[in-house]
């Protein structure tokens, strides 16, 4: 039996009302873990997996 290193990746998207994109880069930077969390699905993609030797 063999072990794996799996990666997992989670992608939230988050809506924003801004008048331009660097508005809305700006609002994206400064949203804080519970704003974000409202939006999470909690869903993953497998991004990578390796075998360990």
């Amino acid at each position: 039996m063999g072990r794996f290193e799996i990666e997992l990746a989670q992608f939230t998207k988050v809506v924003v009302d801004a008048e331009t994109e660097e508005e809305a880069k700006d609002l994206a930077a400064i949203m804080d873990g519970e704003e974000i969390a409202e939006h999470d699905t909690h869903e993953y993609n497998i991004w990578n997996i390796r075998e360990l030797i």
